[in-house]
């Protein structure tokens, strides 16, 4: 468990409010609304306290592209780190995401449909849609000191836009991906600052080599985590 792992290090010692919080996140891992989140080595958590955003991939047994994570301390807190991850309107401005259009639920919503729109450079435009879920129990059963966000696509994308103009349009511009899930997981470290544990399994489509995207995508998690950094201290509107 992450509390374990954490004071175990010699790397750093724990003040005993961050332990205590720690340990709450640890209390709530079992209710995670995905049961397949990668296992971060303890390294990775010292290097984030450490102030530095961590990154790495595993495989996933049965899938060709590789699941990319990342670990970082933000100084920010929760409730504003919380109300940027989930702020999709804005993502436009802070993100490499070129248009977003809200399908069903409403913004900033426990439960939405999101469209997503991605330019890319050299190659056909890419797109997709996810429903997207808050974990309400986790924040629950912790008093809002953990908050989970975890988004999955829809199996058929192209009957998800149906009956939606905008994002119709959008999607005659480029392709859909194969398939993207994964999670954000915040803690509340007390003092103003945020753990953050971010991972996605995407596969691309189209002829780029999945494990060859998986690469790129956990390089680009460090940008991820202080766009939304940028974002929360902005005064995203989910707040």
């Amino acid at each position: 468990m992450l509390t374990v792992l954490l004071l175990a290090s010699s790397a750093w010692a724990l003040p005993a409010e961050l332990s205590a919080r720690l340990e709450v996140a640890a209390g709530v891992r079992g209710a995670r609304l995905v049961d397949d989140a990668p296992a971060i080595p303890e390294e990775a958590y010292d290097k984030a306290f450490a102030g530095k955003v961590e990154t790495g991939l595993v495989d996933k047994p049965g899938f060709k592209a590789r699941v990319a994570w990342g670990v970082g301390v933000v100084d920010v807190p929760i409730a504003r780190m919380w109300a940027a991850v989930n702020d999709d309107a804005s993502k436009p401005d802070y993100t490499a995401l070129e248009h977003v259009v809200l399908l069903g639920g409403e913004l900033c919503g426990d439960d939405r449909r999101v469209f997503q729109y991605l330019g890319v450079s050299l190659l056909s435009d890419r797109w997709w849609v996810v429903d997207q879920h808050q974990n309400t129990a986790v924040a629950t059963q912790s008093g809002g000191a953990v908050r989970e966000v975890m988004w999955r696509s829809v199996d058929d994308m192209a009957a998800a836009v149906v009956g939606h103009p905008e994002a119709v349009s959008l999607a005659e511009q480029g392709i859909p991906i194969g398939f993207t899930q994964g999670a954000w997981f915040l803690v509340d470290l007390g003092d103003g600052r945020t753990l953050v544990e971010y991972h996605a399994l995407t596969d691309p489509g189209g002829n780029v080599p999945a494990r060859l995207a998986s690469s790129f995508a956990a390089g680009g998690i460090s940008e991820t985590i202080e766009s939304m950094a940028k974002l929360a201290e902005k005064g995203p509107t989910c707040l």
